[in-house]
């Protein structure tokens, strides 16, 4: 009497079972925690939704360090997001990253289609969101005037308003990478995009003349800045701190050079405006930009969907469009979907969606223990500016160290 009882359980648990089908899991790693982290749940909400999968999202500022021993242990996410296309192109070159198919690129401009193949003839990133780099922020209820568009007209107003520019080093266990941006887009501004892309990409020497250059013209800046002493609190000063000064009663500081998500750390009601980088020699109008790319890396069909939902305009307007955001995308069909309030993000926006000469941030370029260095030398070289011979030459024994690693050979669109 028993059999019957059980097969008819079972025949009804089977039926249950074929009415609904279990719910998938997708493996996501990523850099954001906190407000941002709930940014990028918005962004995929849909996807979980329209496919029936739970994103296990894993947010972590270690993003690297976890992919890296994840992927030893055999165990990677299905996707991860890293800020360094860098480490993304080693990947890519070891096998560890998946060439993404049936994804469409035909809504990025050429130049960001040359850079999502890592220096390959294949499609391996999808950008999640970027900023723009190359700017200097002020307040626009009290502009410089003139607005400085040449390096001399920079240097001029450096030395008559006191202090102009606002400067901050500290970033805890990444100090210094504010003044790696400065150096950045000087030497992108003073010697062009080809000597850029060979120095990010580890074929120009630290020592070579237009790398000099690129310091000793920051050191200018520095000395028309005034006091020794505002270097030294720079080295004490928060990033994200700095330019807040703009905006008090009485401003502390004038002008603020830093990427496009300065805005997010500014006074919620700051008029905050800014002005293209100058040229200092006779290059092309250039920018330098920084980016989070997603990667995938397990042949997991779900995650190929993943991507090609990332890639398009849909989950690229959610996190510009949502309230506050300093966010945003690269996709030229979100900047003509007009997501951006105001004309300063829409100016913004269409330049990392349209304009020529893009450079991705050298540090984010370079081997991790080339960036690490890069930032150090900087907290020395505003310690004491005399020693520069030997920060360079040390710079370029961990150049020559680092020769081995997989280098990302076409940083600039």
């Amino acid at each position: 009497m028993k059999l019957p009882k059980i097969l008819l359980a079972a025949a009804l648990v089977a039926g249950l079972l074929t009415g609904c089908s279990a719910r998938a899991t997708l493996t996501v790693l990523g850099p954001w925690s906190d407000a941002e982290e709930q940014s990028f749940r918005a962004v995929f909400a849909d996807f979980e939704a329209e496919h029936n999968v739970t994103i296990d999202y894993i947010g972590t500022p270690a993003v690297n360090q976890v992919l890296q021993a994840d992927v030893q242990k055999g165990q990677p996410p299905d996707v991860a997001v890293l800020t360094s296309p860098g480490e993304l192109a080693r990947y890519a070159a070891s096998g560890g990253l998946r060439k993404i198919a049936g994804v469409s690129d035909s809504e990025y401009s050429q130049q960001w289609r040359t850079l999502l193949r890592l220096g390959t003839p294949d499609l391996y990133a999808v950008p999640v969101k970027a900023d723009l780099k190359s700017i200097v922020w002020y307040n626009a209820h009290t502009p410089p005037s003139p607005v400085p568009s040449t390096w001399p007209g920079l240097l001029d107003y450096t030395a008559k308003v006191k202090p102009a520019w606002c400067l901050g080093m500290e970033a805890y266990s990444t100090s210094g990478w504010p003044g790696t941006d400065w150096i950045e887009d000087i030497l992108l501004h003073q010697a062009g995009p080809d000597t850029y892309a060979d120095w990010a990409s580890g074929k120009l020497s630290w020592k070579s003349d237009a790398v000099r250059a690129a310091w000793t013209t920051w050191g200018q800046l520095l000395a028309a800045q005034g006091a020794p002493g505002l270097r030294t609190a720079a080295l004490l000063t928060y990033f994200g701190d700095a330019g807040k000064q703009m905006f008090a009663t009485q401003p502390g500081c004038h002008l603020e050079h830093q990427g496009s998500f300065a805005t997010g750390s500014y006074p919620k009601d700051a008029a905050a405006d800014f002005f293209p980088f100058p040229t200092i020699g006779p290059v092309p109008e250039s920018w330098e930009v920084s980016v989070n790319l997603a990667g995938q890396f397990t042949d997991n069909p779900l995650a190929a969907d993943f991507m090609a939902y990332l890639a398009g305009a849909r989950a690229q307007a959610v996190w510009p469009a949502r309230q506050d955001s300093s966010a945003f995308s690269v996709n030229q069909q979100v900047l003509a979907a007009s997501v951006y309030k105001g004309p300063v993000r829409t100016h913004i926006a269409q330049v990392l969606a349209s304009a020529q000469h893009l450079c991705l941030d050298a540090s984010d370029v370079m081997p991790a223990a080339m960036a690490d260095a890069f930032s150090r030398a900087v907290l020395e070289f505003l310690g004491d500016p005399s020693r520069l011979t030997d920060i360079l030459s040390g710079l370029d024994n961990v150049r020559t160290g680092v020769a081995g690693q997989g280098k990302l050979t076409e940083p600039c669109g």
